[in-house]
Protein backbone atom coordinates (compact mmCIF):
# COMPACT_ATOMS: atom_id res chain seq x y z
CA UNK A 1 0.00 0.00 0.00
CA UNK A 2 1.44 3.39 -0.89
CA UNK A 3 2.35 6.19 1.32
CA UNK A 4 -0.68 8.13 -0.33
CA UNK A 5 -3.14 5.63 0.03
CA UNK A 6 -2.04 5.07 3.83
CA UNK A 7 -2.87 8.81 4.44
CA UNK A 8 -6.01 8.80 2.30
CA UNK A 9 -7.26 5.46 4.48
CA UNK A 10 -6.34 7.36 7.76
CA UNK A 11 -8.63 10.47 6.66
CA UNK A 12 -11.68 8.24 6.45
CA UNK A 13 -10.81 6.69 9.81
CA UNK A 14 -10.56 10.90 11.06
CA UNK A 15 -13.60 11.45 10.06
CA UNK A 16 -15.06 8.52 11.54
CA UNK A 17 -13.55 9.23 14.75
CA UNK A 18 -14.64 12.38 14.52
CA UNK A 19 -18.52 11.60 14.61
CA UNK A 20 -18.07 9.89 17.48
CA UNK A 21 -20.62 10.80 20.18
CA UNK A 22 -17.86 11.71 22.48
CA UNK A 23 -16.42 15.38 22.70
CA UNK A 24 -13.64 16.42 24.42
CA UNK A 25 -12.07 19.80 24.06
CA UNK A 26 -8.76 20.22 23.17
CA UNK A 27 -6.63 21.09 26.90
CA UNK A 28 -4.04 24.10 25.91
CA UNK A 29 -1.40 21.26 26.62
CA UNK A 30 -2.48 18.93 23.34
CA UNK A 31 -3.85 16.46 25.55
CA UNK A 32 -6.99 15.18 25.83
CA UNK A 33 -7.92 13.86 22.54
CA UNK A 34 -10.76 11.57 21.49
CA UNK A 35 -10.27 7.93 20.95
CA UNK A 36 -9.51 6.65 17.49
CA UNK A 37 -12.53 4.64 16.84
CA UNK A 38 -15.99 5.38 18.50
CA UNK A 39 -17.12 3.38 21.72
CA UNK A 40 -18.74 -0.12 22.04
CA UNK A 41 -22.33 0.74 22.82
CA UNK A 42 -23.27 -0.31 26.48
CA UNK A 43 -19.29 0.08 27.06
CA UNK A 44 -17.69 1.19 30.37
CA UNK A 45 -15.92 4.68 29.38
CA UNK A 46 -13.10 6.41 31.15
CA UNK A 47 -11.08 9.12 30.35
CA UNK A 48 -6.84 8.93 29.91
CA UNK A 49 -6.76 10.93 33.88
CA UNK A 50 -8.79 8.20 35.04
CA UNK A 51 -6.30 5.09 33.75
CA UNK A 52 -3.72 7.42 34.98
CA UNK A 53 -4.55 7.23 38.06
CA UNK A 54 -3.82 3.32 38.27
CA UNK A 55 0.15 2.96 38.58
CA UNK A 56 0.66 0.76 41.55
CA UNK A 57 0.85 -3.03 42.41
CA UNK A 58 -2.68 -2.79 44.15
CA UNK A 59 -3.94 -1.51 40.96
CA UNK A 60 -2.53 -0.74 37.40
CA UNK A 61 -4.37 -0.83 34.73
CA UNK A 62 -3.34 0.14 31.15
CA UNK A 63 -5.34 1.09 27.62
CA UNK A 64 -4.50 -0.04 23.98
CA UNK A 65 -6.09 1.23 21.12
CA UNK A 66 -9.49 2.22 22.77
CA UNK A 67 -10.12 -0.64 25.12
CA UNK A 68 -9.27 -0.74 29.18
CA UNK A 69 -6.95 -3.30 31.08
CA UNK A 70 -6.56 -3.71 34.59
CA UNK A 71 -3.74 -5.87 34.60
CA UNK A 72 -2.91 -5.91 38.29
CA UNK A 73 -3.06 -10.00 38.70
CA UNK A 74 -1.09 -10.48 35.57
CA UNK A 75 2.02 -8.04 37.24
CA UNK A 76 3.85 -10.89 38.76
CA UNK A 77 3.19 -13.67 36.26
CA UNK A 78 4.51 -11.51 33.33
CA UNK A 79 7.25 -12.89 32.07
CA UNK A 80 9.10 -10.08 31.44
CA UNK A 81 8.62 -9.15 35.00
CA UNK A 82 6.64 -6.73 36.98
CA UNK A 83 8.85 -3.34 36.59
CA UNK A 84 8.05 -3.05 32.83
CA UNK A 85 4.46 -3.07 33.15
CA UNK A 86 4.80 -0.95 36.53
CA UNK A 87 6.40 1.62 33.81
CA UNK A 88 3.62 1.45 31.48
CA UNK A 89 1.12 1.57 33.48
CA UNK A 90 -1.76 4.24 33.60
CA UNK A 91 -1.03 5.05 29.67
CA UNK A 92 -1.34 4.12 26.33
CA UNK A 93 0.41 0.81 25.05
CA UNK A 94 -0.81 0.57 21.61
CA UNK A 95 2.63 0.56 19.88
CA UNK A 96 4.63 -0.56 23.04
CA UNK A 97 2.35 -3.87 22.96
CA UNK A 98 3.31 -4.69 19.73
CA UNK A 99 6.75 -3.55 19.30
CA UNK A 100 7.86 -5.32 22.62
CA UNK A 101 6.13 -8.50 21.32
CA UNK A 102 6.70 -8.56 17.42
CA UNK A 103 7.02 -12.19 17.00
CA UNK A 104 3.85 -13.53 19.11
CA UNK A 105 -0.03 -12.62 19.63
CA UNK A 106 -0.05 -14.08 22.54
CA UNK A 107 0.30 -11.17 24.78
CA UNK A 108 -3.04 -9.31 22.78
CA UNK A 109 -4.46 -12.57 23.52
CA UNK A 110 -3.59 -12.85 27.55
CA UNK A 111 -4.27 -9.01 27.38
CA UNK A 112 -7.88 -9.12 25.88
CA UNK A 113 -9.21 -11.32 29.61
CA UNK A 114 -8.14 -8.31 31.59
CA UNK A 115 -10.38 -6.06 29.96
CA UNK A 116 -12.22 -3.72 32.15
CA UNK A 117 -14.17 -1.15 29.46
CA UNK A 118 -12.41 1.76 26.61
CA UNK A 119 -10.82 5.15 27.27
CA UNK A 120 -13.29 8.77 26.02
CA UNK A 121 -9.69 9.93 25.43
CA UNK A 122 -6.54 9.49 24.65
CA UNK A 123 -3.31 11.23 26.52
CA UNK A 124 -1.71 12.04 23.26
CA UNK A 125 -2.95 11.16 19.56
CA UNK A 126 -3.27 7.83 18.47
CA UNK A 127 -1.61 6.02 15.48
CA UNK A 128 -3.82 4.76 12.52
CA UNK A 129 -3.79 0.95 12.98
CA UNK A 130 -1.23 -1.41 11.19
CA UNK A 131 -2.70 -2.06 7.09
CA UNK A 132 0.18 -4.47 7.22
CA UNK A 133 3.08 -3.43 6.52
CA UNK A 134 3.89 -4.40 10.06
CA UNK A 135 2.53 -7.13 10.35
CA UNK A 136 4.64 -8.18 6.98
CA UNK A 137 7.67 -7.07 8.77
CA UNK A 138 6.83 -8.71 12.06
CA UNK A 139 6.74 -12.40 10.24
CA UNK A 140 9.51 -11.63 8.07
CA UNK A 141 11.93 -10.82 10.65
CA UNK A 142 10.43 -13.57 12.89
CA UNK A 143 10.85 -16.06 10.07
CA UNK A 144 14.57 -15.59 10.20
CA UNK A 145 15.46 -15.76 13.64
CA UNK A 146 13.25 -19.33 13.31
CA UNK A 147 15.23 -20.34 10.51
CA UNK A 148 18.21 -19.78 11.83
CA UNK A 149 17.66 -20.57 15.47
CA UNK A 150 18.99 -17.57 16.52
CA UNK A 151 18.22 -15.94 19.85
CA UNK A 152 16.88 -12.48 19.47
CA UNK A 153 18.40 -11.52 22.97
CA UNK A 154 21.50 -13.39 22.90
CA UNK A 155 23.49 -11.28 25.43
CA UNK A 156 27.01 -12.64 24.33
CA UNK A 157 28.28 -10.07 21.77
CA UNK A 158 27.18 -7.31 24.18
CA UNK A 159 28.92 -8.66 27.11
CA UNK A 160 32.14 -9.41 25.26
CA UNK A 161 32.27 -6.23 23.75
CA UNK A 162 31.45 -4.57 27.20
CA UNK A 163 34.31 -6.71 28.96
CA UNK A 164 36.63 -5.16 26.42
CA UNK A 165 35.21 -1.31 26.75
CA UNK A 166 35.68 -1.67 30.84
CA UNK A 167 39.32 -2.69 30.76
CA UNK A 168 40.01 0.03 28.49
CA UNK A 169 38.46 2.36 30.91
CA UNK A 170 39.89 0.74 33.80
CA UNK A 171 43.61 1.12 32.20
CA UNK A 172 42.91 5.06 30.97
CA UNK A 173 41.51 5.80 34.44
CA UNK A 174 44.77 4.37 36.18
CA UNK A 175 46.82 6.04 34.16
CA UNK A 176 44.41 9.51 34.93
CA UNK A 177 44.75 8.96 38.87
CA UNK A 178 46.97 5.87 40.51
CA UNK A 179 49.96 6.87 37.59
CA UNK A 180 49.42 10.40 38.07
CA UNK A 181 52.30 11.25 39.00
CA UNK A 182 54.27 8.96 36.67
CA UNK A 183 53.00 10.34 33.34
CA UNK A 184 53.07 13.58 31.58
CA UNK A 185 50.39 15.74 31.20
CA UNK A 186 49.80 14.83 27.44
CA UNK A 187 49.62 11.36 27.74
CA UNK A 188 46.90 11.64 30.25
CA UNK A 189 44.93 14.07 28.10
CA UNK A 190 45.30 11.61 25.54
CA UNK A 191 43.79 8.66 28.07
CA UNK A 192 40.93 11.24 29.05
CA UNK A 193 39.52 11.44 25.66
CA UNK A 194 40.10 7.55 25.98
CA UNK A 195 38.28 7.61 28.91
CA UNK A 196 35.48 9.34 27.67
CA UNK A 197 34.61 7.49 24.76
CA UNK A 198 34.74 4.40 26.91
CA UNK A 199 32.30 5.69 29.72
CA UNK A 200 29.83 6.33 26.04
CA UNK A 201 29.91 3.09 24.16
CA UNK A 202 28.94 0.63 27.51
CA UNK A 203 25.91 3.41 26.87
CA UNK A 204 25.86 2.57 23.02
CA UNK A 205 26.17 -1.13 23.88
CA UNK A 206 24.70 -2.88 26.57
CA UNK A 207 22.86 -0.08 28.65
CA UNK A 208 20.83 0.79 25.21
CA UNK A 209 19.89 -3.25 24.48
CA UNK A 210 18.76 -3.54 28.38
CA UNK A 211 16.97 -0.64 28.55
CA UNK A 212 15.03 -2.23 25.50
CA UNK A 213 14.69 -5.59 26.97
CA UNK A 214 16.77 -7.05 24.37
CA UNK A 215 20.46 -8.21 26.09
CA UNK A 216 19.50 -12.30 28.06
CA UNK A 217 15.55 -12.99 28.30
CA UNK A 218 15.05 -12.48 31.63
CA UNK A 219 14.05 -8.80 34.10
CA UNK A 220 17.31 -9.26 36.12
CA UNK A 221 19.22 -9.63 32.75
CA UNK A 222 17.79 -5.84 32.09
CA UNK A 223 18.33 -4.42 35.48
CA UNK A 224 21.67 -5.21 37.25
CA UNK A 225 23.21 -4.94 33.23
CA UNK A 226 21.16 -1.48 32.48
CA UNK A 227 22.09 -0.21 36.24
CA UNK A 228 25.54 -1.17 35.99
CA UNK A 229 26.16 0.67 33.01
CA UNK A 230 23.81 3.82 32.95
CA UNK A 231 23.81 4.42 36.83
CA UNK A 232 26.92 3.33 38.58
CA UNK A 233 29.39 3.18 35.64
CA UNK A 234 28.18 6.58 34.52
CA UNK A 235 26.25 8.23 37.01
CA UNK A 236 22.89 8.85 35.62
CA UNK A 237 20.07 7.46 35.72
CA UNK A 238 18.16 4.53 33.86
CA UNK A 239 15.14 5.20 35.51
CA UNK A 240 15.19 8.72 33.97
CA UNK A 241 16.47 6.89 30.24
CA UNK A 242 13.07 4.81 30.35
CA UNK A 243 10.51 7.81 30.68
CA UNK A 244 12.80 9.87 27.61
CA UNK A 245 13.40 7.06 25.19
CA UNK A 246 11.43 4.13 25.76
CA UNK A 247 8.23 5.77 26.65
CA UNK A 248 9.30 8.86 24.87
CA UNK A 249 10.82 8.79 21.87
CA UNK A 250 10.46 5.84 20.79
CA UNK A 251 6.64 6.00 20.46
CA UNK A 252 6.22 9.38 19.52
CA UNK A 253 9.54 9.86 17.57
CA UNK A 254 10.08 13.39 16.00
CA UNK A 255 6.63 14.44 17.37
CA UNK A 256 7.38 17.57 18.44
CA UNK A 257 5.82 18.65 21.91
CA UNK A 258 5.80 15.22 22.89
CA UNK A 259 9.23 13.43 21.94
CA UNK A 260 11.42 14.43 24.73
CA UNK A 261 14.47 14.35 22.50
CA UNK A 262 13.27 17.70 20.81
CA UNK A 263 11.96 20.84 22.38
CA UNK A 264 8.92 20.69 24.24
CA UNK A 265 7.68 24.13 23.50
CA UNK A 266 6.77 26.25 20.57
CA UNK A 267 8.90 28.95 21.05
CA UNK A 268 11.72 30.03 23.95
CA UNK A 269 13.94 26.71 23.49
CA UNK A 270 17.21 26.96 22.41
CA UNK A 271 17.17 25.07 19.56
CA UNK A 272 14.73 25.03 16.60
CA UNK A 273 14.44 21.54 14.77
CA UNK A 274 11.16 21.68 13.24
CA UNK A 275 8.57 24.36 11.27
CA UNK A 276 6.53 23.33 13.85
CA UNK A 277 8.49 26.08 16.08
CA UNK A 278 8.27 29.56 16.20
CA UNK A 279 11.33 31.36 14.88
CA UNK A 280 13.78 34.48 16.59
CA UNK A 281 16.77 35.54 16.07
CA UNK A 282 19.05 33.55 17.84
CA UNK A 283 18.40 30.55 15.77
CA UNK A 284 20.66 32.51 12.96
CA UNK A 285 23.59 31.14 15.51
CA UNK A 286 22.23 27.70 16.34
CA UNK A 287 24.79 25.93 14.25
CA UNK A 288 27.43 27.45 16.14
CA UNK A 289 26.51 27.78 20.00
CA UNK A 290 24.96 24.05 19.98
CA UNK A 291 28.39 22.81 18.30
CA UNK A 292 28.87 23.75 21.68
CA UNK A 293 26.45 23.02 23.86
CA UNK A 294 26.06 19.35 22.70
CA UNK A 295 29.77 18.85 24.79
CA UNK A 296 27.54 19.25 28.04
CA UNK A 297 24.89 15.97 27.65
CA UNK A 298 26.77 14.28 29.77
CA UNK A 299 26.46 17.18 32.67
CA UNK A 300 22.87 17.57 31.68
CA UNK A 301 21.63 13.72 31.78
CA UNK A 302 23.32 13.47 35.38
CA UNK A 303 21.09 16.65 36.41
CA UNK A 304 18.27 16.20 34.65
CA UNK A 305 17.46 13.17 36.28
CA UNK A 306 17.14 14.71 39.59
CA UNK A 307 15.36 17.62 39.09
CA UNK A 308 13.46 16.51 36.66
CA UNK A 309 12.55 12.98 36.91
CA UNK A 310 12.23 12.85 40.56
CA UNK A 311 11.65 16.36 41.82
CA UNK A 312 9.44 17.70 38.74
CA UNK A 313 7.75 13.97 38.21
CA UNK A 314 8.15 14.10 34.32
CA UNK A 315 10.71 13.98 31.61
CA UNK A 316 9.48 16.54 28.87
CA UNK A 317 5.25 15.21 28.33
CA UNK A 318 5.40 11.85 29.74
CA UNK A 319 4.34 11.85 33.01
CA UNK A 320 6.51 9.94 35.77
CA UNK A 321 4.58 7.56 37.64
CA UNK A 322 5.38 7.89 41.50
CA UNK A 323 7.96 6.43 42.51
CA UNK A 324 8.69 4.69 46.25
CA UNK A 325 11.20 5.82 48.83
CA UNK A 326 13.18 2.79 47.83
CA UNK A 327 13.79 3.44 43.96
CA UNK A 328 14.29 7.00 45.26
CA UNK A 329 16.67 6.10 47.20
CA UNK A 330 18.91 3.75 44.93
CA UNK A 331 19.14 6.39 42.23
CA UNK A 332 20.68 8.73 45.02
CA UNK A 333 23.13 6.27 46.29
CA UNK A 334 23.92 4.94 43.15
CA UNK A 335 24.69 9.01 42.08
CA UNK A 336 26.87 9.36 45.16
CA UNK A 337 28.70 6.07 44.91
CA UNK A 338 30.10 7.32 41.11
CA UNK A 339 31.02 10.46 42.32
CA UNK A 340 32.97 9.22 45.36
CA UNK A 341 34.77 6.29 42.92
CA UNK A 342 35.22 8.99 39.57
CA UNK A 343 36.39 12.12 41.70
CA UNK A 344 36.71 11.78 45.63
CA UNK A 345 38.91 8.61 46.28
CA UNK A 346 41.38 9.50 43.56
CA UNK A 347 42.25 12.94 45.56
CA UNK A 348 41.32 11.11 49.65
CA UNK A 349 43.90 8.72 48.77
CA UNK A 350 46.60 11.28 47.40
CA UNK A 351 46.81 10.14 43.19
CA UNK A 352 46.59 13.32 41.91
CA UNK A 353 49.06 15.18 41.47
CA UNK A 354 48.06 18.31 40.50
CA UNK A 355 44.21 18.98 41.50
CA UNK A 356 44.07 21.48 38.41
CA UNK A 357 45.28 18.78 35.75
CA UNK A 358 42.55 16.47 37.55
CA UNK A 359 39.89 18.99 37.25
CA UNK A 360 40.99 19.82 33.51
CA UNK A 361 41.07 16.14 32.37
CA UNK A 362 37.69 15.21 34.34
CA UNK A 363 36.17 18.21 31.91
CA UNK A 364 37.79 16.47 29.08
CA UNK A 365 36.39 13.49 29.84
CA UNK A 366 32.55 14.90 29.98
CA UNK A 367 33.14 16.61 27.21
CA UNK A 368 34.25 13.85 25.36
CA UNK A 369 31.31 11.77 26.30
CA UNK A 370 28.43 14.97 25.82
CA UNK A 371 29.92 15.31 22.23
CA UNK A 372 29.99 11.43 21.36
CA UNK A 373 26.60 10.70 22.15
CA UNK A 374 25.20 13.65 21.32
CA UNK A 375 25.98 13.84 17.70
CA UNK A 376 25.52 9.81 17.48
CA UNK A 377 21.54 10.57 18.79
CA UNK A 378 21.45 14.03 16.81
CA UNK A 379 22.26 12.45 13.19
CA UNK A 380 19.76 9.63 13.50
CA UNK A 381 16.45 11.74 13.37
CA UNK A 382 17.41 15.69 13.55
CA UNK A 383 17.98 15.66 9.68
CA UNK A 384 16.56 17.19 6.63
CA UNK A 385 15.76 14.05 5.15
CA UNK A 386 13.83 12.46 8.56
CA UNK A 387 9.87 13.81 9.00
CA UNK A 388 8.76 16.04 11.93
CA UNK A 389 4.88 15.04 12.16
CA UNK A 390 2.48 17.40 12.99
CA UNK A 391 1.10 16.92 16.65
CA UNK A 392 -1.74 19.52 17.42
CA UNK A 393 -4.64 17.34 15.39
CA UNK A 394 -7.38 14.94 17.06
CA UNK A 395 -5.54 12.12 15.60
CA UNK A 396 -2.24 11.32 13.76
CA UNK A 397 -3.18 10.38 10.05
CA UNK A 398 -0.37 7.92 9.99
CA UNK A 399 0.85 4.32 11.00
CA UNK A 400 3.44 3.89 13.73
CA UNK A 401 5.99 1.68 12.33
CA UNK A 402 5.77 3.96 8.50
CA UNK A 403 6.33 7.19 10.56
CA UNK A 404 9.47 5.35 12.30
CA UNK A 405 10.97 5.01 8.97
CA UNK A 406 9.96 8.47 7.91
CA UNK A 407 11.65 10.27 10.62
CA UNK A 408 14.71 8.41 11.01
CA UNK A 409 18.15 8.18 9.06
CA UNK A 410 20.56 5.35 8.49
CA UNK A 411 23.98 5.42 7.01
CA UNK A 412 27.01 3.36 6.58
CA UNK A 413 25.46 -0.11 6.44
CA UNK A 414 28.53 -1.21 4.73
CA UNK A 415 30.84 0.01 8.27
CA UNK A 416 31.37 -2.80 11.23
CA UNK A 417 33.58 -0.14 12.80
CA UNK A 418 30.78 2.78 12.60
CA UNK A 419 28.59 -0.07 13.59
CA UNK A 420 30.60 -0.28 16.93
CA UNK A 421 31.64 3.35 17.35
CA UNK A 422 27.87 4.31 17.44
CA UNK A 423 26.57 0.88 18.51
CA UNK A 424 24.87 0.30 15.90
CA UNK A 425 22.70 3.45 16.05
CA UNK A 426 23.62 3.38 11.96
CA UNK A 427 20.65 0.95 11.92
CA UNK A 428 18.53 3.26 13.77
CA UNK A 429 15.40 2.10 11.40
CA UNK A 430 15.51 -1.37 12.31
CA UNK A 431 15.97 -0.55 15.82
CA UNK A 432 13.05 1.75 15.69
CA UNK A 433 11.11 -0.84 14.61
CA UNK A 434 12.38 -4.18 16.51
CA UNK A 435 13.61 -2.51 19.93
CA UNK A 436 13.69 -5.34 21.79
CA UNK A 437 16.40 -7.24 19.40
CA UNK A 438 19.54 -7.31 20.18
CA UNK A 439 21.43 -4.08 17.84
CA UNK A 440 24.18 -7.31 16.49
CA UNK A 441 21.64 -8.65 14.52
CA UNK A 442 20.45 -5.12 12.97
CA UNK A 443 22.96 -5.36 9.79
CA UNK A 444 21.41 -9.02 8.69
CA UNK A 445 17.74 -7.05 9.23
CA UNK A 446 18.23 -4.47 7.00
CA UNK A 447 17.91 -5.77 3.76
CA UNK A 448 14.41 -7.55 4.86
CA UNK A 449 13.30 -4.10 6.25
CA UNK A 450 13.82 -2.57 3.30
CA UNK A 451 12.93 -5.05 0.76
CA UNK A 452 9.47 -4.78 2.66
CA UNK A 453 9.54 -0.88 2.56
CA UNK A 454 10.04 -0.98 -0.91
CA UNK A 455 7.40 -3.42 -1.38
CA UNK A 456 4.69 -0.94 0.25
CA UNK A 457 6.04 2.30 -1.25
CA UNK A 458 7.41 3.41 2.26
CA UNK A 459 10.70 5.65 2.41
CA UNK A 460 13.91 4.51 3.55
CA UNK A 461 16.24 7.39 4.54
CA UNK A 462 19.70 6.09 4.10
CA UNK A 463 23.22 7.93 3.70
CA UNK A 464 26.44 6.29 2.67
CA UNK A 465 28.51 7.45 6.13
CA UNK A 466 28.30 9.18 9.10
CA UNK A 467 30.29 11.76 7.85
CA UNK A 468 27.33 12.64 5.06
CA UNK A 469 24.54 12.19 7.75
CA UNK A 470 26.77 14.79 10.12
CA UNK A 471 26.73 17.44 7.62
CA UNK A 472 22.70 16.67 7.30
CA UNK A 473 22.57 17.28 10.94
CA UNK A 474 24.45 20.67 10.58
CA UNK A 475 22.60 21.97 7.26
CA UNK A 476 19.44 21.31 8.86
CA UNK A 477 19.95 23.50 12.20
CA UNK A 478 20.79 26.14 9.56
CA UNK A 479 18.24 25.98 7.30
CA UNK A 480 15.98 25.64 10.68
CA UNK A 481 17.92 29.21 11.99
CA UNK A 482 16.72 30.73 8.86
CA UNK A 483 13.36 33.34 9.35
CA UNK A 484 10.40 31.15 7.71
CA UNK A 485 10.13 34.62 5.40
CA UNK A 486 13.18 33.72 3.65
CA UNK A 487 11.37 30.28 2.88
CA UNK A 488 8.55 31.85 1.34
Amino acid sequence: MSTQTLTQRSSKANQSASQSPVTVPMRADGRGFPRLTAPTPGAKLYTWEEVAKHTSVDSCWVYAGNKVYDITDWLDRHPGGRDILLLSAGRDITDLLVSYHPFSDKPQQVLSKYEIGEVSTTEFPQYEPDSGFYAELRKEVGDYFKKNQFDPKNPVPGLTRLAGMMLVAAITYYCITVLSADLSFAFRFVCAVIFGVCQALPLLHCMHDASHLAIGSTPSWWYYIGRLTMDWFAGASINSWHHQHILGHHVYTNVMGVDPDLPMVKEGDLRRVSKWQKWSKMYKFQHIYLSVLYGLLAIKFRIQDIVGTMQGADNGMVRMNEQSLTEQAGQVTSKICWFIWRFVLPVYYGYINSLTEFIILSIVIECVTGYYLTFNFQVSHVSPVADFPEYEKPQFTYEWAPSQLLSTVDYAHDSPVATFLCGALNYQSIHHLFPCVSQYYYPALAPIVQKVAKKFGIRYNYVGSFTQALKLHMQHLQTMGVSDMHHH
